[in-house]
């Protein structure tokens, strides 16, 4: 394991070399027949619990870059911020190795390729005091299967039977990233018996916390489940904003307005330096910057020697040290267990990428600087970044790529577009920048089949046209590989192979930081996107 952590109180540990403002596996369960035991604008009034908090009561203030324009779990990504606001719970969830822990199900067994046995934990409850039951379980996952292609395509459901606390799940074709799937927010157990108006607004769930007030896409509040099955929560009411842009977050913990934020940009963290008042947890996530490049007819990218120049222009070393974190060695972050640095990638070489494009006949005839194309045109490229990212980093790394490119000769068009999906989806772009989770539910096969095949639902987002038999392959042998150390292999493989075809420029492993008051304690960043507010937070007086 690459996975850097701090924890910094006065100061980051590592500095920045130059300014800007810079800017989500199973373990032992998921072998054949194998056993795992527990191992330890418009307002929405939700729950009623909202009163006035008395002067006793442990309150903390939050930002979020995002509240979603409902909490119903199995709506789009609305369980991202479910789960982050500490309410929603799965099954299983992810430790800080990403590996696979209990949490709703204490024991699962993998039966056998096509049948997946869980045991619900007993004494846990919903927020409302109802039991957990693997009825109630069942209920919510149909639920979420029913209402979400996401949810259907990561579990591949034939059947499911409940007894007890005994669940049974049978798929229609083996899976063998079912358990780790199983830890997307979208399976965030919810009391199906709520009406869905309710289920919007104040989802009942397992969480320490539960839905009092619910504003959409401005602000959520929070109060401790006192049915809590995991201890008793360390605050009593939370109040959670929406502040879109980084550095506004930054000012609103400046000010005092609010106690604690998380995603603010690498170098906004400067301003808490030596300030005995702020407490800064920051580590290499599993998120990596990509810029991802077209493959389709229509753009000049489609043609791999420009892909391979162009990876070997870019300098993912100074662009660490510009925003802070690593540099990238391929698809999955230095963060995950299948992260490999080893792998052989494109390393800055302007000799080399100036030595390609010349024999690939990208030459500049006109003597201004800038290649032209095989057929005479002015090599121009597109690259995308949304104006609505509320993040500097990839402003700042569209800039770092636009002048490494001009270096080699190639101009390079920076777009801030409000419509980014809409360019994309018309594949009207030549780059556009990503900053993504390459292994979301701590497996290395769902993001490889959503962005680099054409493979089922998830297919639907292989915007860029990318089409690789060798990774095809890949993904159907990880479909019935059940061993997890074959599994961590076949990533492996497939990370090198988009490096040998210059799939895309992976550029650095990215930084998650959560920036609080010194009032708040055990605060820290969490290495799984979906996990933000816990039951340890508390806040002193």
């Amino acid at each position: 394991m690459r996975r850097k952590q701090v924890i910094v109180f006065t100061a980051m540990l590592m500095s920045l070399a130059l300014a800007g403002c810079g800017g989500q596996t199973s373990a032992d369960s998921s072998q054949n027949g194998s056993k795992n035991s527990a191992q330890s604008g418009s307002e929405n009034v939700g729950a009623g619990d909202s009163e006035s908090a008395s002067e006793n009561e442990k309150t903390m203030r939050v930002a979020f870059f995002w509240i979603s324009a409902d909490l119903d779990p199995a709506n789009d990504y609305n369980a991202w911020v479910t789960s982050r606001l500490g309410v929603g719970e799965t099954l299983v969830r992810l430790n800080d190795e990403l590996k696979i822990e209990p949490c709703l199900a204490d024991e699962w067994e993998n039966v056998d390729e096509l049948t997946w046995r869980f045991h619900i934990r007993e004494g846990a409850m919903f927020s409302n005091g109802t039991p957990v039951t693997a009825q109630a379980c069942r209920a919510s996952l149909e639920r979420a299967i029913s209402m979400n292609d996401r949810a259907s395509e990561y579990l591949k459901v034939e059947s499911m039977e409940a007894d007890g606390q005994e669940l049974t799940i049978r798929t229609s074709e083996p899976n063998a990233g079912l358990l780790s799937n199983l830890v997307e927010p979208v399976f965030d157990i919810v009391d199906a018996t709520q009406s869905e108006d309710q289920i919007k607004t104040a989802p009942v769930c397992t969480g320490p916390y539960k839905i009092a007030d619910f504003r959409s896409e401005q602000s959520v509040e929070l109060v401790k489940n006192e049915n809590y099955w995991d201890g008793k929560p360390g605050l009593d009411r939370i109040e959670v904003t929406q502040i879109a842009d980084s550095d506004a977050r930054a000012m609103a913990l400046q000010s005092g307005e609010i106690d604690l934020t998380n995603t603010i940009d690498q170098t906004s963290t400067t301003l808490f330096e030596n300030n005995p008042d702020y407490q800064v947890s920051s580590i290499i996530s599993p998120r990596v910057n990509v810029a991802y490049m077209n493959h389709a007819q229509s753009s000049p990218l489609h043609d791999v020697e420009l892909r391979k120049a162009i990876s070997y222009a870019v300098n993912r070393e100074a662009y660490a040290e510009l925003i802070g974190g690593s540099p990238a060695h391929g698809l999955y972050s230095d963060a995950t267990p299948f992260g490999n640095e080893t792998i052989c990638s494109f390393s800055y070489d302007k000799d080399q990428a100036e030595q390609i494009l010349e024999q690939a006949g990208y030459r500049d005839v006109d003597g201004d600087g800038i290649r032209e194309m095989t057929d005479g045109s002015q090599m121009t490229l597109h690259y995308l970044q949304a104006a609505d990212h509320g993040s500097a980093d990839s402003a700042i790394l569209a800039q770092a790529v636009q002048s490494d490119l001009k270096a080699v000769g190639i101009d390079m068009e920076i777009l801030s577009v409000e419509n980014l999906s809409e360019y994309q989806s018309q594949g009207n772009f030549d780059f556009y920048t990503g900053n993504d989770n390459s292994a979301p539910t701590g497996d290395p096969q769902l993001w490889l089949e959503t962005m680099y095949t054409g493979l089922g639902v998830s297919g639907k987002k292989n915007l860029t046209s990318f089409q690789d038999d060798k990774i095809d392959e890949i993904v159907a042998q990880m479909n019935q590989t059940f061993d997890q150390e074959a599994r961590y292999r076949l990533a492996s493989e497939a990370s090198q192979e988009l490096n040998e075809t210059a799939a895309n420029l992976y550029l650095t492993n990215s930084y998650l930081n959560m920036v609080s008051s010194a009032r708040v304690k055990q605060a820290v960043q969490p290495v799984a996107d979906y996990y933000f507010i816990t039951k340890d937070i508390t806040v002193e007086e």
